[in-house]
């Protein structure tokens, strides 16, 4: 493997106090705010770190492209894909990626908790060595380094496939977080109209975050396994919600009518979002097709 594209992210001190010039982060600078003075903390370890990915690239020998996470358009070309940052930063690149495995890097391990990374800084150097060496999952004299399959939701909008993959969760809710959500869940042969602030519907390696912390159940990782959670269900003298939750195998879909004027569909995070309409129809089940080959990660 020697063809290695590096997708890093900016930090929020690149993005607003060098580009973006924002004034009153500006004027807090100035006064020395103590949480402002730790955002150019992170700038600076962020971007150790990424000098580090790629000097150690470097080193041994691999050809690196680097790409801002925002302008990744494909990694076809490539060996290996290496994301530099947090989980974030893996999931906006797994949306480009079919079959290249992934190596995430934590890049600020005091701040981020990244789970789906398999490096920080202080071991990029033994990890690259493993990962550039053969197909992965090997032994090298400084341990293994498994390789994860991890199965992916495929979301589609009236009948159109959406143009990738989520690895971790998708949210279908309101714009307005203040708004109550309103739509019609089906699966199987049963389906009600439900009234929630959201519907949660996460793969297995997205069972520790936002569906664990709304009542869902943690998953084992590479399990062929997705699961839904409304989120702040509503029950009232009208409504006998039976469809509170629950896992789903490979080969079952999930069916979401929205019933409200607008609406959005959120892949894994807040950068993609789909629009949604009265009466459009979801469709959410597993993909069997190009799960994500992760190297490491700590679920």
């Amino acid at each position: 493997m020697n063809r290695v594209l590096v997708v890093y992210k900016k930090s929020a001190y690149q993005l607003h106090m060098l580009e973006r010039r924002d004034a009153h982060l500006r004027g807090l600078l100035r006064r020395r705010h103590p949480d402002v003075l730790d955002m150019q903390q992170a700038h600076r370890v962020h971007q150790q770190t990424l000098a580090a990915v790629t000097a150690t690239l470097r080193r041994l020998g691999a050809a690196a492209d680097l790409v801002y996470r925002a302008d990744l358009k494909t990694t076809a070309r490539y060996d290996l894909v290496v994301s530099v940052g947090g989980d974030g930063t893996v999931l906006q690149a797994s949306h480009v990626v079919a079959d290249t495995p992934l190596l995430g890097v934590n890049s600020d391990p005091r701040r981020s908790e990244a789970v789906f990374c398999a490096a920080t800084k202080a071991t990029i150097g033994a990890v690259l060595r493993c990962a550039l060496a053969r197909p992965p999952g090997w032994r090298a004299g400084e341990g293994t380094l498994p390789m994860r399959r991890l199965w992916r939701l495929a979301v589609r909008l009236n009948g159109r496939r959406a143009g990738l993959l989520a690895l971790n969760d998708v949210l279908i809710a309101h714009e307005d977080p203040a708004t109550m959500s309103r739509y019609r869940l089906k699966i199987g042969a049963r389906q009600e109209p439900q009234k929630s602030s959201g519907l949660w519907v996460a793969t297995a390696a997205g069972s520790s975050s936002a569906i664990l912390a709304a009542g869902g159940k943690r998953l084992t990782w590479t399990s062929p396994q997705f699961q839904y959670k409304p989120r702040e269900l509503y029950q009232g003298r009208l409504t006998d919600c039976r469809l509170t939750g629950g896992v789903l195998p490979m080969g079952r879909r999930l069916e979401v009518t929205w019933l409200m004027r607008e609406g959005k569909v959120y892949v894994d995070g807040p950068h993609v979002r789909l629009p949604l309409r009265f009466g459009d129809r979801l469709v959410i089940e597993l993909s069997p097709d190009h799960p994500l080959h992760l190297l490491g990660g700590v679920g």
